[in-house]
């Protein structure tokens, strides 16, 4: 009698660990599996849930399908279903329950969480103070391109930090600043001014999750803008000067913004500045060689031909110049 109450309990047991558990009234399982295309969609993206069953043919079976507690979807053999996720940070829940001869209903669930991967960059040259636009990267100018992942598995949000990035600048890796943690690549840019191509691969330790972008840079001739400066008021950033600048007072002192020139060597001092009036050289302050003061002739009526030529020493094509006429009337 021992022997065969033993059995039986064996058997029982054998039973529970190979059948579905019943959670909710739904019975969920490891018969019914689901996968994403893509594995690993951003937001707003489409994706098509596919799902297969290892004990028979799902083509056979009445299925439907759930968004967010939602019936989207209901068939024989439906086994492929398509919806859009949403926005960043902003989850969706799929499930697919199963119609079975052997286990009754069977369902499978998951939570989709877009992962995405963002890309900043910013230039290190130079912009005026309270300039709304973004600094532009020139010709050998630094650009630095930071790395913002939002990777979700299961329930768990992964640090940036354990990630492992993989650094490209065209069709070049660059080995020393890719690897693990290593969200943040600084580069110079191209001699010429044809644009950069970073490549960056965000990867999770598993491999899991995968993300790689593509981001073009494009790299821009730096400007020369003129602007005055005003004894009380300071220099007027609001009101660029045109071609042509007509005065009334006794003098007008110009202030000349190096747009994207490289801030270190701004900085360096290794830019030079070349003032010319009428085609003659002008002696400038060398502690402070972006301004030149005009004095107005006390009677008369003329114009006078303002140019700058801005020049980085290090960089032959980061140079720029431009030109003013500076109109006066006595009358």
């Amino acid at each position: 009698m021992k022997k065969i109450y033993f059995s039986f309990i064996l058997i029982a047991f054998l039973f529970l660990i190979s059948s579905p558990v019943s959670v909710f009234g739904q019975t969920t399982n490891n018969f019914v599996f689901i996968r994403l295309s893509p594995e690993n969609p951003g937001p707003n993206t489409n994706v098509t849930v596919s799902a297969s069953y290892s004990q028979g043919n799902i083509d056979a079976m009445s299925i439907s399908w759930y968004l967010n507690n939602k019936q989207m979807a209901t068939g024989t053999g439906k086994k492929d279903f398509t919806f859009k996720t949403g926005n960043t940070s902003e989850s969706t829940t799929v499930r697919i329950d199963v119609e079975t001869n052997e286990y009754g209903t069977l369902s499978k669930e998951i939570i989709v969480l877009p992962n995405t991967l963002e890309v900043l960059w910013e230039a290190n040259t130079y912009t005026p103070p309270f300039y709304k636009g973004k600094a532009l990267p020139t010709s050998k100018s630094l650009v630095r391109v930071v790395s913002l992942p939002r990777f979700v598995s299961g329930n768990t949000v992964i640090d940036p930090n354990n990630v492992i990035y993989v650094w490209k600048n065209g069709y070049f890796k660059n080995q020393n600043a890719s690897g693990f943690g290593k969200n943040v690549y600084v580069y110079k840019t191209s001699y010429t001014f044809n644009d950069d191509e970073i490549t960056i691969s965000a990867t999770t330790q598993d491999g899991n999750i995968s993300i790689t972008k593509v981001v073009p840079i494009n790299v821009y001739e730096p400007q020369i803008v003129f602007f005055e400066n005003k004894p009380l008021q300071g220099v007027r950033y609001e009101n660029a000067f045109t071609n042509v600048f007509n005065y009334r007072e006794s003098e007008v002192t110009i202030h000349a913004v190096p747009f994207f020139f490289s801030l270190s060597d701004l900085n360096k001092n290794n830019t030079s500045f070349l003032w010319m009036l009428d085609a003659k050289k002008l002696e400038t302050d060398p502690d402070n060689k972006a301004e030149f003061t005009l004095k107005k002739p006390e009677k008369g009526k003329g114009q006078y031909q303002l140019r700058l030529d801005i020049n980085n020493k290090g960089y032959d094509l980061q140079t720029a110049s431009n030109k003013l006429t500076l109109s006066y009337d006595n009358q």
